[in-house]
Parts: C-alpha cells; sequence; structure tokens
C-alpha cells in the first residue's frame, strides 16, 4: 500500500520511498526514510496527504505519495 490510499489519522510504517537520489536524501533529512513511523494527519488539496514525522508536520503530494509504500501498523494509538 503507499500514502495514497491511507486513510486520515492511520498511523503507518514507511517501507520504501521510491524517488530519485536527491529527492529521496531531502525525504530521510526529513524523517521520511524506511522505519520511520508516519501518522495521516488528513487530505491535503488534489488528493496529498499531510503526515506527522514525529513533532513536524509535511504536506506531500498525491504524486509523491503514491511513490512512498507503507505498510499499517496495528495497535497504534493516532
Amino acid at each position: 500500500m503507499n500514502l495514497t490510499t491511507c486513510d486520515d489519522g492511520a498511523a503507518v510504517r514507511v517501507v520504501q520511498v521510491d524517488l530519485d537520489g536527491p529527492y529521496r536524501r531531502r525525504f530521510a533529512e526529513l524523517g521520511l526514510a524506511p522505519g520511520a513511523v508516519v501518522h495521516v494527519t488528513h487530505r491535503a488539496a488534489f488528493g496529498g496527504r499531510v503526515v506527522g514525522v514525529g513533532a513536524d508536520r509535511l504536506a506531500i503530494d498525491a504524486a509523491t505519495c503514491a511513490r512512498i509504500v507503507v505498510t499499517p501498523l496495528v495497535g497504534v494509538a493516532s
């Protein structure tokens, strides 16, 4: 599954960030790398998502969300 299929309030773990090198590194600098736990805060305009990574919030467009593979966390309060 990817970030575009996540519901609001979902807690997920990043499995893969399928972006080109510079973009993948930038997302890793922001804390969005394989193994990171993120919380989907809400849907943004045009299908994007706002996600919480630690204390930070990131708005990600729909095309980029489709390239971030995640797995749901079970039993994590959002």
